[in-house]
């Protein structure tokens, strides 16, 4: 944030946690209060090898509460006609939901007010299944915002972006120390692997992404810093990501967090 041309921009922090749905909401109050537009959402909340449930909750559900939090401000901004850019959301996915293969129906047995993820076994990710299904989903909810958002103009941009391989803590310790040893004495890491700023710049290079010849709607994609990357069918379909808001996503927003107008109903089953 700055407060005139020239000026140092003022840094301020707030503490999130993805996996407590309230603390979405005191970061939408904490915002709100510093008299802060937001111009730019990066959700990058992710987890892996930890509890199937946990794993859902944090990379899905935590950036879905927090997007709905601070659509208000973005929305904000993308009406007050100040932004020269559109507002922007980024999801950041990952390859890894190419290998997505869990259906997101709950049967003959589920409701509708029943929460997928709440079915998952209380086990840990091992083989990152539930990983690679929350990185889909990730994308699905994209889809969804891109069709459901309300209108403005300009509209409300929402980037799939996956920054390619990363030397990050996270996955540093889901494959071990072991690994870890051998990749960094033999030079594979740096051969291999973007480092943890190179990959942050490969996040945000999407943020000087022009959409000129396509829609709000339309499915952006980066990978490794550039458009066009490719990704699952189903990241785009329209049938997927209804069963998504269903049976995984609605129960565990609504209530929590306020959804925006007309959520929904431009879209049929």
């Amino acid at each position: 944030e700055s407060s005139g041309e020239g000026d140092l921009p003022t840094i301020s922090f707030v503490q999130y946690h993805a996996d407590v749905p309230q603390s979405a909401l005191t970061v939408a109050s904490f915002l709100k209060d510093l008299g802060s537009p937001v111009s730019v959402l990066i959700n990058n909340a992710g987890i892996m090898g930890k509890s199937k449930q946990l794993t859902m909750k944090v990379n899905l559900i935590g950036p879905a509460i927090l997007t709905f939090a601070l659509l208000p401000l973005m929305t904000k901004v993308a009406s007050d006609g100040k932004c020269t850019t559109p507002p922007t959301v980024i999801n950041v996915g990952s390859s890894a939901h190419l290998r997505a293969t869990e259906s997101f129906s709950l049967g003959e047995n589920g409701g509708n007010d029943e929460s997928w993820i709440n079915t998952l076994p209380d086990i840990a990710d091992d083989d990152l299944s539930t990983y690679a299904q929350s990185k889909l989903a990730l994308m699905q909810f994209s889809t969804l915002l891109r069709h459901w958002l309300p209108k403005s103009n300009p509209p409300i941009l929402v980037i799939d972006a996956h920054p390619g391989l990363v030397w990050t803590p996270l996955l540093r310790n889901h494959i071990g120390d072991k690994a870890v040893g051998t990749l960094t004495k033999t030079g594979l890491a740096n051969l291999v692997y973007k480092s943890s700023s190179e990959g942050s710049q490969a996040i945000v290079s999407a943020l000087d992404f022009a959409p000129l010849t396509t829609t709000a709607e339309a499915q952006v994609y980066f990978v490794n810093g550039h458009p066009g990357g490719y990704a699952a069918s189903e990241s785009i379909s329209i049938d997927a990501s209804l069963q998504l808001w269903k049976h995984v996503i609605a129960p565990e927003v609504e209530g929590v967090v306020e959804l925006p107008k007309e959520w929904g109903l431009d879209t049929k089953e």
